[in-house]
Parts: C-alpha cells; sequence; structure tokens
C-alpha cells in the first residue's frame, strides 16, 4: 500500500523496515501482565514483587532460528529491510551488558555478542534481505550490567567493546547502524529531553 500510494503520487520508492525484537525485560503474559524474561538478575532494575525468568542458553540459541524465520517472512511480504534491536534493555541489548551472566552467552565480549552475531550472519547466509541494528552505544548504566560503560564510572562512556560490534556488524553485512544511547525506560536523560519522572 505505501508503495502504491508513492507511485500514484509520483514519489520515490519507500525503502520499508521491519523492527525484529525480544522484549526481554519488557515481556507481558496473555493477560497482558508484566513477564519479564532477562539476560541475568539486575537488582535495580527487576520489578518490584516480581520474580523475572533468566532465559536459558538453550532458549537463546533457539531464538536464531526465530529471527532467522521472521526476516523470511519480511522479506515475503516486500518489505526492504530488517531492524534487528539491540539496545534500550530489550533482550539483546541487555545480553550485551550481561557480564555477570555464566555460559555461552555472558562474561566476555565474543559471549555477550554471540547472539547478535548469530543472527545476522544466518539473516545475511539464509535470508538476503537488507539488515540494520539499533545498537546502544553507551547504556550509562552500572557495571556489569551496562554496555559501553567505564568500569569504574558508569557515567562515563567506554566505547571500546561498542566500536568492535560496529565491525564484527559490518562483516556480517549490515547495512545500516543506528546508534542510541541510554534506556528510555530508565535513564530517558541521555537521549531526550526529560524533566518530569522518577528522578532528577
Amino acid at each position: 500500500r505505501m508503495r502504491e500510494v508513492a507511485k500514484k503520487n509520483n514519489l520515490p520508492d519507500p525503502y520499508i523496515a521491519i523492527q525484529l525484537t525480544h522484549s526481554g525485560r519488557y515481556s507481558k503474559d496473555a493477560d497482558r501482565k508484566p513477564a519479564p524474561i532477562v539476560a541475568c538478575a539486575d537488582p535495580e532494575r527487576d520489578p518490584k514483587g516480581i520474580i523475572p525468568t533468566v532465559i536459558t542458553d538453550d532458549e537463546l540459541d533457539s531464538l536464531v532460528d526465530c529471527y532467522v524465520k521472521a526476516a523470511e517472512l519480511a522479506k515475503r511480504a516486500g518489505f526492504d529491510c530488517v531492524d534487528i534491536k539491540c539496545c534500550h534493555g530489550y533482550l539483546l541489548g541487555e545480553l550485551m551488558g550481561a557480564h555477570a551472566r555464566e555460559g555461552k552467552y555472558g562474561g566476555s565480549f565474543e559471549n555477550r555478542s554471540r547472539l547478535i552475531n548469530d543472527i545476522t550472519r544466518r539473516v545475511r547466509d539464509e535470508v538476503g534481505i537488507e539488515m540494520m541494528v539499533r545498537m546502544s552505544g553507551y547504556d550509562e548504566y552500572p557495571y556489569p550490567y551496562g554496555f559501553g560503560v567505564d568500569k569504574d564510572d558508569f557515567r562515563k562512556p567506554d566505547l571500546t567493546e561498542p566500536k568492535k560490534l560496529v565491525d564484527l556488524l559490518i562483516g556480517n553485512g549490515v547495512a545500516i547502524i543506528d546508534i542510541t544511547a541510554g534506556n528510555p525506560y530508565y535513564n530517558p536523560h541521555v537521549n531526550r529531553p526529560y524533566k518530569v519522572g522518577a528522578y532528577t
């Protein structure tokens, strides 16, 4: 429909992307009640009175197929691009800061970036649709849970790992990298004007 409207009005053919994400700690159950699925327990961000589910390595492994299938469906539906969300506390972004997680998806940079790398490589190799990744360059969230932050002062960026991630994503065929910062649900002043809410 968007293409038809553009053609009818002599406008350029639109470039249409669809976002692929896992809601992670913002997940809800069938009744729309919070049912957080997290990379690792986080005493500050975990909701009070709700015990989040820490996603297992096996469940993370299975998500790669889900993202590939979603990308296939997007291509069949006529989208030009899939936007793979890796920021703002959603699951892929939270994994990037999962320094305290054990297993193959936590601790080292290679482990924490494993899922986004596996997804982008397989979408490139098996689907052939253009990809963009919206990634956090700097979370401004305390270590060991924040990505792109100085270990001693989380209010200072350390862009060593975000730069490494950008290089890997480019190598995986990602065409567009959208850099964001902070988390609008936790520290909204980082990425937009903010004057009201839970903190000054």
